[in-house]
């Protein structure tokens, strides 16, 4: 693993028995925090004639996931305090996850813990490779029924592999989602060769249910429905309930793209705005983002582990029969990546660091920072508020200016090294966009922000 880190370029990385190891446990335990155990057990079918023996082999999973959630869903052992400095770069709007913000942890609680199930054998664990102990040849025990996930690079790939395994489980597949979708997910269909994408429309920033019951009943399925979770716009969330009640009307299978958004799940506060997010077969996460990671830090979590079984491959040199029967670990049906970086190492060391709650507070700063920007400029009279953040993106415009004008505020603030603002197209106009990610941002730093748009806007 250490060799890995120094040299990131090396294969050893899917053939290190500490590091299949770690991303098991890792994958495990989020994959655990998306899907609840209760809401895994509610919605996942059982094996069309399950023995008794099979049955409990599933209950013993789904108490292994329950136990590794546990740390990351209460830590309450942490009693973590997280430092509220102000920022060091005075004016700035958004800083990029370089990574996590340093806290002052007493007694870090461990957020790592073993579990069982889908994770490669570890030397000295023998599996023969058939039926024998419970587990496929695939890699996969086809009792288990605790939800897994995958490390990608973000959530371009991570929504590309939700779209392969939506395939390879109901051929021919189409996807609907919305007008608010990530662009990466009509190219994820037309890169795999699925039908044309229909798009849905969002009137309101979010995706019409209206709509979607209208395009469920009238196209021919299988169907499946992409939802967001934290608009790249807007940071806005579908109605996800609504969409999930849909979905199981019309037996569509869904996938909730939470890149931005599932961060809230760390948040006491927060994570009941992604209510019915836990009814999805697959959820896109990215701990770039709300997870305060250097890139690459992409999770694909998923309900049901079989679904996996569609990325299993043999490359003699990787995962030969023998190595695998010897115990070997084998991760090369957890990627379509072969040579990849150590990337579960970095966020089970923020997670071990900093525990749920942690990052939860990070979260909650963040989301109250957006807050108090919003309400500076909806008292502000030279500026107009879009709307109330509903996690911690802001837009906004100068009450006057026009679209050209707005547009021609960015590009100085940006060209000039004083500001980076995004942009976003709403109601038929430009606002400026502020993304708030950084706990450390002050008061002053969002005054100064407003006073250099104001200052760069003509009168």
């Amino acid at each position: 693993m250490a060799t890995n880190t120094l040299n990131q370029s090396l294969d050893s990385w899917d053939q290190s028995p500490a590091a299949s190891t770690l991303e098991s446990l890792l994958t495990r335990q989020l994959a655990a925090l998306t899907f609840p155990p209760a809401a895994a057990a509610d919605t996942a079918a059982p094996a069309a004639g399950a023995t008794e023996a099979t049955s409990a082999t599933a209950a013993q999973a789904a108490g292994a996931a329950e136990a590794t959630a546990a740390p990351a869903a209460e830590a309450e052992g942490a009693d973590t305090a997280v430092q509220t400095a102000g920022s060091r770069a005075a004016g700035a709007a958004r800083v990029g996850a370089g990574g996590a913000p340093r806290a002052r942890v007493s007694e870090p609680t461990p957020t790592v813990t073993p579990s069982h199930g889908t994770a490669p054998h570890a030397p000295g664990t023998h599996t023969d490779g058939t039926d024998t102990d419970g587990t496929h040849t695939d890699g996969t025990d086809p009792g288990d029924t605790a939800p897994d996930a995958l490390v990608t690079t973000g959530g371009t790939e991570s929504n590309q592999l939700a779209l392969l395994l939506a395939r390879e489980a109901h051929p021919g597949t189409r996807l609907i989602h919305g007008a608010n979708a990530h662009h990466s997910l009509p190219r994820a269909a037309w890169l795999l060769g699925m039908p044309d994408p229909v798009v849905v429309p969002a009137p309101a920033g979010t995706l019409d249910p209206a709509a979607l019951d209208e395009a469920l009943t009238h196209l021919p399925g299988p169907h499946l429905v992409a939802a967001t979770a934290g608009t790249t716009d807007a940071g806005l969330i579908d109605p996800l309930p609504e969409i999930a009640r849909l979905c199981e009307q019309h037996h569509a299978r869904l996938h909730i793209d939470a890149a931005y958004g599932g961060g809230l799940l760390f948040s006491d506060r927060h994570r009941p705005k992604l209510a019915g997010l836990a009814s999805a077969a697959t959820i896109t996460l990215d701990l770039h983002k709300l997870g305060w990671q250097p890139i690459a830090a992409g999770i694909l979590a998923v309900r049901d582990p079989h679904d996996l079984a569609a990325l299993h491959h043999r490359a003699d040199y990787l995962n030969a029969d023998d190595d695998t029967e010897a115990g070997i670990p084998d991760l090369l049906g957890r990627s379509l990546r072969t040579t990849r970086r150590a990337d579960a190492l970095k966020i089970a060391v923020t997670l071990k660091t900093l525990g749920r709650t942690g990052i939860g507070s990070l979260v909650d700063q963040v989301c109250a920072r957006a807050e108090e920007f919003a309400e500076m400029i909806d008292h502000h009279p030279r500026f107009e508020l879009y709307d109330r953040p509903t996690i911690s993106t802001v837009l906004f415009r100068p009450r006057t200016a026009t679209d050209d004008t707005v547009a021609a505020v960015r590009r100085t603030l940006l060209t000039d090294g004083r500001a980076v603002l995004g942009r976003a197209r709403l109601d038929g106009r430009l606002w400026l966009k502020a993304t708030l990610l950084n706990p450390h941002t002050g008061t002053g730093d969002l005054a100064a922000l407003l006073h250099l748009v104001e200052g760069t806007t003509p009168r």
